[in-house]
């Protein structure tokens, strides 16, 4: 049967061919190595491959571009080209575009003189007196003359001192009205140069004749006597 066939052992027959194999690979070796020498026997043959045809590469590119200032440097001559001889800058080279603006000079006005003020002059002058005084009153009359250039209404005002219970009883050529003890009389207008008088009475209590301690006229002077 085959599977008797498979594992039957080798025979001496091929035994005998197997070391006759061997005995004549040593055989070879042993003539290559007298023939060659024993460094070129020991040498491995080389294998000539053939040549294929070399193409060139394209250099790869960068995705992102490189700045130029930082790729190209300046070149030495440049520099000392710089140094030796200074190229002038745009300002001085080229003129200025801006017109100058003349400075705008501001005239102060003549100070003005100092006004003098003149002393004002008096429009009225009055004069009262006390033509009769007693007890319990007095009469007085007051003469009122306007100094001045033009026609003026006038007012005279009567003060007291010490005078209990005064009271303005009657008054002509005039218009009078009382404040506590000041008796004030108005008229006018009155004609340049012209002259006017008037008159008033007034009663009191107490001991004493009646008087009064002054006057005063507007826009003028008044004396008592």
């Amino acid at each position: 049967m085959p599977a008797k066939h498979s594992a039957r052992p080798l025979g001496p027959a091929r035994i005998v061919l197997s070391a006759a194999a061997a005995v004549l690979v040593m055989l070879v070796v042993w003539v290559a190595v007298r023939a060659v020498g024993p460094a070129e026997a020991a040498r491995q043959p080389s294998v000539a491959l053939p040549s294929m045809p070399q193409v060139p590469l394209a250099p790869a590119t960068s995705a992102t571009p490189t700045p130029t200032h930082s790729v190209v440097s300046p070149s030495p001559s440049r520099s000392r080209s710089r140094s030796s001889s200074p190229t002038p800058s745009r300002t001085s080279a080229r003129p200025s575009s801006h017109t100058p603006v003349p400075e705008k000079t501001t005239t102060k006005p003549p100070a003005a003189a100092p006004t003098t003020t003149r002393p004002r002059s008096d429009v009225f002058s009055a004069a009262l007196s006390v033509p009769a005084s007693w007890e319990q009153g007095y009469v007085a009359a007051v003469r009122i003359k306007n100094v001045s250039g033009s026609s003026q209404s006038w007012s005279v005002t009567v003060s007291h001192s010490n005078q209990d219970n005064l009271r303005l009883t009657g008054t002509w050529n005039a218009r009078g009205s009382q404040s506590g003890d000041n008796l004030t009389f108005t008229g006018g207008p009155l004609a340049p140069g012209a002259s006017i008088t008037f008159g008033y009475q007034v009663s009191k209590s107490g001991r004493g004749n009646g008087r009064p301690s002054g006057c005063s006229v507007v826009g003028g002077k008044c004396g008592v006597s």
